[in-house]
Parts: C-alpha cells; structure tokens; sequence
C-alpha cells in the first residue's frame, strides 16, 4: 500500500484525487497537514515502532514553488501548456502553488507561440520550465529539436517573457529529442548541441539564514528544494538531531551544489561530499572556496555505489564520523546503506525525498542492527501528496 492510499477520499468537504499534481491545494493548510500526520503514521506503524514526530510545517503553503513546469501541446494551431500529456481546457493550466511570476510567464510563453511564425517553435517544443525565487528565475525552454529558425523564435520568447517579468534574468534552450516526462534528461544526446544560453547569467543563487544569511549559486540543470521558505527549519534541526561534534567526519552523499555540508561544515573537523552530477560538484566546490576557503572540505564526482565508496570515500573514523545523504526518490544503489552502516558513524541522516522508499530502507538498518532513532517530516511540497522526511539512524554500538 504507497503512502497517497493512506489519504481520504474526501476532506473539509473537498473532493481529493490522487492523481492530480496539487491534490491537497485546495484544503484548508491546517486541515492538509492533519491528513499528512495521519496518513505517515498509519503508513509507517507496520515497519517500525519509532513514531514519526509531528510535522513541521511550510512556512508558505501555497505559491512557494521555485520550480514549476508545463508541458507544451500544439494541435491543430493551438498552444497550450498543460500538466501531464493531455491538455486540459484553459490554455494555461492554472496553480494555486506557483507564485504568480510563474503564471505570467507561461501566459507570455503560450501568446508568443500561439504566433502564425511561431508555429516551427511551437511544434518542436516539449517543456517550459520556471526556476528560481524571487529577482532571480530562469527561464528553460526544453525542446525536441533545434534549428536556426527554432532559437530565434525562443529567444525573442524569452526576450518577451523578460519585458512582462524582470525577475527573469536568463534563459536557456535544451535539446532533448526524446520529449520525456523529465524536466533534463540525465543521458544527454551524444554529439549534439544540447543545452544553449539564450542570455542572461549562468547560475542561480538561493540565500538561506542559517544561522547566518548565506549566498549559494548552482547552475540551472542541477536539484535545488522547491520550497526554500522551510530551508532554515530544516537546517535548524538537521544541527539539533545529527549533533556534529568539532572532532567529527561528515560524508555527504548525494551533496548536490554543497547547501549542507556548507551550513555544517564550520561545527566539524572535517567534509567529504559526493554526487552524480559533475555540474554540481563544481558548484559545490566554488561554494566551498567562497564560504569556507581554508577549511578541509572535498567534494568528488561519481555515481554513487559501493565500488565509488570503497574507492574513493576517507577512511571510516569509528564513532567520530557523521553520515549525511539525500538520495533522489529512487533511493540508494544496491549495498550502500550496508557499506555504511559497516564504517560504524555516531550517527546516520537519511533525508527521504518520496515517503514509498522509507520502508525498504528501514528494513535494510533493522536487518543490520541499527536504531531508527527519530523520524522528523517536514511538509516541503505543501499542496501534494508527499512529504520529506529526516530519519536519524544509529548503527550498533554507537554514542550520542
């Protein structure tokens, strides 16, 4: 049973359905966030005797979100941008989570490629995809092939969506001739031009207060949380629950552009950080060199597994290591929690970015004799049926 099974069919007399991408939106937020702790508790009381604690709620719960996307349809001469593959009746699927920005964007898209000379453009594209808060959004137009005639259109698109919404401050064309449900694919075409600045910077930046008000930059195809108004609350427990000490080790697997191990770093001895994605590790590293030039602190790229692990991971510092890692929704390469939990940290941060993948997971830690020692969730997509969720492990033998 998926934890979406465990959500009423009716709530404050509001019809809910599953399928829809902002199931919840229209709920009342207390009312969402009582359904959230029923539905987790109920989903996880089969697998482990550690309650999760009550969860901690969004700061914003509805227009919050940092990325948005709408996938492009043009049939019979009409333009719509729309969630999912079919089209509904409005032109431009509405939301009740995207800041307004968003949906002025996605007007403009959808009148510019509704243009008769639009047409070619409009045909080839896939994806219009929003990313960033504030003054400082991208805008990425994904599109199955590239011509010259393709990137002109798309950037007087983009040139006209800045002129309605200066927030926007670049944009950016990419390949992606398969037309997947995914915002990038991760195998990119080989050969091929597949990712072109149409103008504007080459990075985002997102600024969190924890404790102190911090700067990071990342580049456009690299993950960065939807909601950042949760970021200092997450941060804030992420210290209290993980209790880095100044002798300590922190791995950080799946580090993205380093936001984490950043924010912990200066409370440890020492940072080793990993991830997939290179255009990541290069933004960790340049962050790292700006926030924290003289402290030891290395990131490496690499898919993460056991063989990476073995091969590049520091040597284990029994008890005097912390492991942090925030895996995508499909969760850890076959024995990686195993080869883990055989370092003996003080402790492990497993950060679960989909609720479905908790129970495998524990299975996994109970099998190898670890605590499940605190289940934290924290409600960072407001308005849907999913939760991020903080579990605190404790392997066999070790200390507070």
């Amino acid at each position: 049973m998926t934890f979406a099974e465990h959500f009423p069919a009716e709530a404050a007399g509001i019809k809910i359905t599953r399928s829809a991408p902002e199931a919840l939106a229209a709920l009342p937020y207390r009312d969402e966030t009582a359904i959230k702790n029923r539905a987790l508790t109920e989903f996880l009381a089969p697998v482990t005797p550690c309650r999760p604690r009550p969860l901690i709620p969004a700061p914003e719960s509805r227009f919050y979100r940092t990325t948005g996307k709408r996938r492009i349809s043009c049939r019979n001469g009409k333009v719509q941008l729309h969630f999912g593959r079919t089209p509904g009746r409005e032109d431009v699927a509405p939301s009740q989570l995207e800041p307004a920005a968003h949906m002025t964007i996605y007007r403009v898209v959808q009148q510019v490629l509704s243009r008769p000379r639009s047409r070619a453009a409009a045909a080839a594209a896939n994806y219009c995809i929003i990313r960033g808060a504030g003054n400082d959004r991208t805008l990425i137009l994904n599109v199955r092939q590239l011509s010259g005639d393709i990137v002109r259109t798309m950037r007087m698109t983009a040139e006209t969506v800045q002129k309605e919404e200066p927030s926007v401050r670049s944009a950016f064309l990419y390949l992606d001739p398969t037309g997947s449900d995914y915002y990038f694919e991760a195998e990119r075409p080989a050969g091929e031009l597949n990712w072109k600045k149409l103008f504007g910077p080459e990075r985002l930046s997102l600024r969190i207060a924890a404790p102190e008000p911090q700067k990071f930059l990342y580049p456009p195809t690299v993950f960065s949380q939807i909601n950042e108004s949760i970021l200092p609350a997450f941060a804030d427990q992420l210290v209290r629950l993980l209790k880095p000490q100044p002798a300590d080790q922190l791995l950080d697997l799946y580090c993205g552009y380093g936001l984490w191990s950043l924010l912990l770093a200066p409370r440890l001895q020492s940072v080793w950080g990993a991830e997939w994605s290179a255009d990541a590790v290069r933004a960790a590293r340049a962050n790292a060199a700006y926030h924290l030039p003289d402290h030891p602190v290395r990131f490496e790229t690499g898919a993460i597994d056991t063989a990476f692990l073995n091969r590049l991971a520091p040597p284990p510092r029994h008890q005097q290591e912390l492991i942090l890692l925030d895996p995508p929704r499909h969760g850890t390469a076959p024995g990686v929690l195993e080869n883990l939990i055989a370092r003996r940290p003080r402790r492990i941060a497993h950060v679960f970015c989909g609720v479905d993948e908790i129970p495998a997971a524990l299975r996994i830690y109970r099998h190898n004799g670890c605590q499940v020692e605190i289940l934290q969730p924290f409600d960072f997509f407001p308005g849907t049926m999913n939760l991020e969720v903080l579990a605190i492990i404790r392997p066999p033998g070790s200390r507070n």
